[in-house]
Parts: structure tokens; sequence; C-alpha cells
């Protein structure tokens, strides 16, 4: 009977376990997919200063000091500069150092478990600044995603 109830226990154990573990996994796929997909959205449309700066008024973040995140870690895009500045207001801290952490190789949602940030709130945040690209018009032609105006009169 008591061998019985300690398998039992041990069982229910490992399935929570597994489950959790497989939440969390499925959280951190989600962010990152998420994240990548709002960055192609950027890329769409118009490049990295027009997203900067929908990050800047959507977090209250400079746009120099994003653009200088953006500098220092050029793969980071729109995406990763929203959730850093994101986790680091909820978490009282520096978005450079989300920023730095997740470029080392830590997923966005370990990152904001560990600082206590619920991933709702940076999915509220992720939802709008994908309106606001959305809003944005498409670029016609395949140029790299510089930000810079290339209209009709562009010389480039």
């Amino acid at each position: 009977m008591m061998y019985s109830l300690m398998v039992a226990t041990l069982s229910l154990g490992l399935t929570v376990g597994l489950t959790y573990g497989q939440d969390r996994g499925s959280q951190k796929d989600e962010l990152e997919t998420r994240a990548h997909d709002v960055n192609n959205l950027a890329d769409r449309h118009g490049g990295m200063k027009e997203a900067v700066h929908s990050v800047s008024v959507e977090t209250g973040v400079p746009q120099d000091q994003l653009q200088h995140m953006r500098d220092k870690h050029p793969d980071a895009g729109a995406a990763g500069l929203m959730i850093a500045c994101v986790i680091a207001d909820n978490a009282k801290g520096s978005p450079e150092r989300y920023l730095d952490h997740h470029v080392n190789g830590k997923g966005w949602a370990a990152i904001a478990r560990e600082n206590n940030v619920p991933l709702d709130k940076i999915n509220v945040r992720m939802d709008k600044l994908q309106r606001d690209l959305e809003g944005m018009p498409s670029t016609s032609r395949n140029l790299p995603a510089t930000g810079r105006d290339r209209g009709r009169n562009s010389r480039y």
C-alpha cells in the first residue's frame, strides 16, 4: 500500500514537472517567434528608423538610447528593443542589460520570468508595436531596411 502511494506521488510529480517544463518551452518559443515576426514586419514597413521611433514613443526610452543599443547590437530588431524596454521598465533596470542577456543566448521568456515580468505585459506592448508598424506604408522594392527615405525623388 505504501509503495503504491509513493509510486503514484512520484508519477504525479514527474507529470506536473514535465507539463510545466513544456509550458515554459512553448512560452519561450512563442515569444521568440513573435519577436521574429514583428522584426520582419519592421523590415517590410520601412526599416528601423520608424520602428525605433515607435518603440521610443511607446516606452518613453529616448530614441538616442535605443539607437545606441541598436548600434551596439546590430542584429537586435525592433521587437528586441521593445521587449528589453518593457522588462527594464517593470524590473527597474537598464534596457541595455536585458538586451545583453538576450544577445548572449538567454531567451526573452526566461529573462522576463527571472525579473517577474508577466508575458502578457510584453505581448500587449508587442501588439501596439505591431499595429504601429502595420500602419506604415510597405516598401515596394526589395531594399535593405535602413530606415532611409527612398522615395521617387531620392538619389539613393
